[in-house]
């Protein structure tokens, strides 16, 4: 787990940290870091990284549930507009920012990425509540519906070069759900 300080200073240590797990990992695989190269690297003090972190992915189990912290807090609509219009924006904020998707898509931690868009979901419900005409009960399975769903689409995103813009996934999007509309009919 991480555990960094609300302080200038340890948020600052941290992504020193990152930056050079980074330049390390142009060097040799990821497999390979210790944090005695991180260490060697960055100048930072082992004290200093075992302050922040446990060990070496939970420096991108940090980066990647600040991102999406971020991409769920930067939702503003003042109502809930729609799966599509929140799915836009998420697409938006990923275009710009998908380093870290695609380092830990890399180094095959998915379940990264998994445990850090269902951490950060319950964002969305605090702003706009629960669904209605859905069971409480039932709330951790739509989310974990939709984590899976969003998850797939970046990574096919980022796997296919990064080509499509928001609309264009969007689009996409709108064509899988008609697909599943209609196989659900004939069900």
């Amino acid at each position: 787990m991480y555990h960094i300080r609300e302080d200038k200073r340890s948020a600052q240590s941290a992504e020193l940290i990152y930056q050079y797990i980074l330049k390390l990992m142009d060097q040799k695989s990821y497999d390979l870091i210790s944090v005695t190269d991180i260490q060697r690297k960055s100048g930072i003090a082992r004290t200093t990284f075992y302050r922040c972190f446990d060990n070496i992915s939970d420096v991108f189990l940090w980066k990647c549930d600040e991102a999406f912290h971020t991409a769920f807090s930067t939702y503003h609509p003042p109502a809930f507009r729609g799966e599509f219009d929140l799915a836009r924006h998420f697409v938006n904020y990923w275009i710009q920012n998908y380093k870290i998707l695609e380092i830990l898509m890399r180094i095959n931690r998915l379940d990264i990425i998994f445990t850090c868009h269902m951490k950060n979901a319950y964002i969305l419900e605090e702003k706009y509540g629960v669904l209605p005409n859905l069971p409480r009960a039932h709330t951790e399975y739509y989310v974990s519906v939709r984590t899976g769903f969003t998850i797939s689409i970046l990574l096919a995103w980022l796997k296919g070069g990064r080509k499509e813009n928001a609309d264009e996934i969007i689009e996409i999007i709108r064509e899988q759900f008609a697909v599943l509309k209609n196989d659900m009919d004939i069900l």
